[in-house]
């Protein structure tokens, strides 16, 4: 759930009766009323609500766009598209929670108890969800690229379909402490709350989860990100197709934005880490890294209004599909015949994108597909 909408992580309580304490940081009960946190809460009362608003309207509007688009021109035999299909799927689900923390940091948590603990399983499924999508297509890429599988075969499909069904398995393995802790609370003064209690083993809970979406939520992908994106960009130098340097482009930029809307946010759960186990003890460090965390989540939840079109649009193909989409929209069209609406069929969509002057990522895997001697390049290249 996000680290600023539970209780342990924005609650106001009372003490003696005197002040508020922001109890973020999961320190012991002496550290936490030395440790006074006023500032923090009220800039987590202003600044993350009108965060969350936007992350909802702008990923709601724009994963719906995408999947109207995919469900209605795109070709269901194209894997490339079927995972980005799932990870609209899984952006949406992931910017419906965002109402629930926005009201609940700005006021408190109205929904009762099973809504807490359906929304909080439903953010962690589906926060799990988009990272593991961007990564399968890294994969599906590298897999058309560098080993020159075709798409049509039955046994690749099989495999991508069996791992996206591995991809919603996995994060909802990944939700089972959300199932199992997270209810609602209510503090003495009457405000409700929803965040996982983990009772007398808090803090080994909160560094377990830190440590498995640093580990499951950025490093590994990342890694294999750079290992897919690599592969792909020495075939592409060798072989020197058409629009080899905009392909280059297309694959650097895909990492170094996961790179910069995850690196911060990770970074900084990692030194709340070494908060916890008072490597860092500082108060006023701890000040900071709550700021910080606040603005770097934001920053990584914006992944969901961004990424799927970054990876959409490295596409020429799917370009045809959304402008084909919004001059039916807007009526734009001026000859009758539907057929040019919409997408021609694989093997004509792999022709027409052969002739193109430019040629993405995702083309360049078709290329790959119906061209035997580029094919034949490869398999020397990897011997």
């Amino acid at each position: 759930m996000p680290t600023k909408a539970s209780s342990p992580t924005l609650t106001t309580t009372s003490p003696e009766n005197s002040t508020f304490v922001y109890d973020y940081d999961y320190l012991d009960d002496v550290t936490i009323l030395v440790c006074r946190k006023d500032a923090v809460l009220s800039f987590g009362r202003v600044f993350l609500p009108v965060v969350y608003s936007l992350i909802f309207v702008l990923g709601l509007a724009g994963n719906l766009l995408l999947l109207v688009v995919l469900l209605r021109y795109v070709p269901r035999r194209q894997m490339v598209e079927l995972y980005l299909l799932n990870l609209a799927i899984s952006n949406l689900l992931f910017v419906v929670t965002m109402p629930f923390w926005a009201i609940s940091v700005a006021w408190q948590w109205v929904f009762g108890n099973f809504l807490c603990k359906a929304v909080s399983i439903l953010y962690t499924i589906n926060f799990y969800c988009g990272i593991f999508f961007i990564t399968c297509m890294s994969l599906d890429k590298y897999l058309e690229i560098v080993h020159a599988q075709p798409l049509h075969r039955l046994r690749p499909r099989f495999r991508s379909l069996l791992l996206i069904t591995i991809v919603w398995t996995t994060a909802l393995a990944v939700s089972v402490p959300e199932m199992v802790f997270v209810q609602a609370h209510q503090t003495l003064d009457g405000v409700w709350h929803c965040y996982a209690d983990f009772g007398g083993h808090a803090t080994v809970w909160k560094l377990y989860l830190r440590f498995q979406q640093n580990l499951l939520g950025f490093l590994l992908p990342l890694l294999a990100m750079i290992f897919f994106y690599s592969r792909i960009g020495c075939v592409l130098v060798r072989l020197r197709p058409p629009g080899q340097g905009r392909a280059l482009r297309v694959a650097t930029a895909l990492v170094v934005a996961f790179f910069l809307l995850w690196f911060p946010y990770n970074l900084t759960l990692f030194l709340h880490s070494l908060l916890d186990l008072h490597i860092l003890g500082n108060c006023q460090v701890s000040h900071y890294l709550d700021y910080t965390l606040q603005v770097t989540e934001s920053l990584a939840f914006s992944h969901c209004c961004f990424t799927p079109f970054l990876y959409a649009f490295s596409s020429r193909r799917f370009r045809r599909y959304l402008k084909a989409f919004l001059a039916a929209v807007l009526r734009w069209h001026q000859e009758p015949d539907t057929a040019q609406a919409r997408p021609p069929s694989y093997s004509e969509s792999s022709r027409a994108t052969a002739q193109e002057d430019v040629v993405s990522m995702n083309e360049l895997g078709e290329r790959q597909t119906d061209d035997p001697i580029d094919k034949a390049d490869t398999g020397n290249d990897q011997a």
